[in-house]
């Protein structure tokens, strides 16, 4: 709870890729491996996620937009920083830790959508523990690997701006406390939980029926809609790349949630036909906090007597660490999962 406070307090927005889909199942798997204590579970986290942050913000681009998923990539070698940390590595085999995790980074935002996502993801939590332990036996790898000129930095950069030297910011300033953590509330892609938030609210406020509507506008930034894949869903896999079905959910069930991520809730025809009212429009403008992002989203909604509701910019998500969920709210997940 302290640390949770701590990070709900930090100025900016959050490194890019989801650093708990790794690391807590890392940390907890090996953690109990080499029977470690809680304070040391949370400070591999720590050296996890430091690892992660310092690698993905020494690039001024977006590395979805060539293809990588940051995750599965960065995540590798962030689980490997992590695992090193458990087993007190020394310098140079955590360095070699970090150098084979480097060669076994891999994951493709093509795959967003399918079973191959979340397997992407567990294999770089796989990936980056066994690159640990192989060097923990004395496997080698470059010491360079990652500022390289051939190295992990410059291979995945997506338009080679990428800063290659100068110091680390952990033990002078925290990544983790500058940006801190955003938990996602809804189980689909996060580029869309502030259109959520958006429909939700106006649902709420106004008691919307699936049968009053007529249009709804979701306005988001351009690399968001190139994430939210399928605009027809079929599947509960196809849903959580969505934005209609996002919607339609919110507006069927008030609510997006485990539940609703059901095949048959997908295919159902009260959803399914609220995709077609649905109409994506894109902006150019970045949020300078999050490039991923644009600076809000918006949603409209025309009902179907001519009424225009306006939900007005969504800046941060529910659960954002600028807009962070209540512990009531934290739990209420928890249980869900």
């Amino acid at each position: 709870a302290a640390f949770r406070g701590g990070v709900r307090r930090c100025p900016l927005a959050a490194l890019r890729g989801h650093p708990s889909v790794v690391l807590v199942p890392a940390v907890l798997a090996e953690g109990e491996r080499v029977r470690v204590s809680g304070a040391e579970l949370i400070a591999a986290y720590v050296a996890g996620y430091e690892t992660w942050a310092e690698l993905s913000f020494r690039d001024q681009d977006r590395h979805h937009e060539k293809g990588w998923h940051p995750s599965a990539v960065f995540g590798t070698v962030a689980a490997a920083a992590a695992a090193a940390r458990l087993a007190h590595l020394d310098a140079g085999r955590a360095t070699c830790a970090l150098g084979i995790a480097a060669s076994m980074a891999s994951g493709l935002a093509g795959n967003f959508g399918t079973m191959t996502k979340p397997f992407q993801v567990g294999r770089a939590v796989q990936n980056g523990l066994t690159a640990a332990r192989l060097a923990a036996d004395g496997m080698t790898a470059a010491p360079d690997a990652l500022e390289h000129r051939s190295g992990l930095l410059r291979a995945v950069s997506p338009a080679g701006r990428v800063r290659t030297d100068g110091d680390i910011a952990a033990g002078r300033d925290w990544h983790i406390l500058r940006y801190g953590l955003h938990v996602k509330r809804y189980p689909v892609c996060y580029a869309v939980h502030r259109t959520i938030d958006a429909v939700l609210g106006l649902a709420a406020a106004h008691a919307l029926a699936p049968a009053d509507i007529a249009e709804v506008e979701v306005c988001l930034g351009r690399a968001q809609v190139g994430m939210l894949r399928n605009p027809r869903p079929q599947t509960a896999l196809d849903a959580k790349f969505s934005a209609q079905f996002a919607v339609a959910s919110a507006l069927v069930a008030r609510q997006v949630g485990l539940a609703q991520l059901d095949d048959a809730f997908v295919a159902s025809e009260p959803v399914q036909s609220l995709f077609s009212k649905v109409r994506i429009t894109s902006i150019d403008a970045f949020d300078p906090d999050d490039p991923l992002f644009a600076p809000f989203d918006q949603v409209r909604i025309r009902l179907r007597d001519g009424t225009l509701l306006d939900s007005g910019p969504v800046r941060h998500a529910r659960g954002h660490a600028r807009n962070p969920l209540s512990e009531t709210e934290l739990a209420a997940k928890f249980e869900d999962c």
